[in-house]
């Protein structure tokens, strides 16, 4: 039988995390070192990569309000490399390189714990409320009579003109 032997190598420390607060994002060019971003509790949103075994922060932000989940998006047919944080009832959006471009208050009465984002939708889910926005604007919700454990949605597939 063969024995594996593991070691436990730390390349960075951030504080505390909810579930789904980390992503690895796509890479910039074939080949290329992908990023990984995280959110924590202290609402610090981190990037980094590995070049040469050696650890290279991309971004750190300012602490904030806790991060419950972290999402990737983008315009629709490009890579999804926008990063967006839910923070409290807050939507946060940062470039790749950690320039905040998007602040959005949604005004739910309970903490974001989910959300999806593809192109110009933001699907965004409390314990009981879903919502969806449409260029920030609010399109439609739903008050759930049961706890709402996480959002999925499926995007159909594109016309293509034949």
């Amino acid at each position: 039988m063969m024995e594996l032997n593991l070691e436990r190598v730390d390349y960075t420390q951030v504080g505390v995390t909810s579930p789904k607060s980390m992503k690895i994002l796509p890479p910039a060019k074939p080949g290329a070192a992908q990023k990984v971003c995280i959110g924590d509790h202290e609402g610090v949103v981190t990037c980094f990569n590995m070049k040469k075994g050696e650890l290279q922060t991309a971004f750190r932000s300012l602490p904030g309000s806790k991060v419950t989940r972290l999402e990737l998006g983008g315009a629709m047919g490009s890579p999804q490399e926008k990063i967006f944080v839910s923070a409290g009832s807050e939507v946060k959006g940062f470039t790749k390189k950690g320039k905040q471009f998007l602040s959005f208050d949604s005004n739910m009465s309970e903490a974001i714990k989910s959300m999806f984002i593809y192109g110009s939708d933001l699907c965004v889910t409390g314990n009981y409320i879903f919502n969806h926005y449409n260029d920030l604007k609010d399109v439609g919700y739903y008050l759930s009579s049961d706890v709402v454990n996480d959002i999925i949605t499926l995007i159909p597939p594109q016309n293509k003109p034949g």
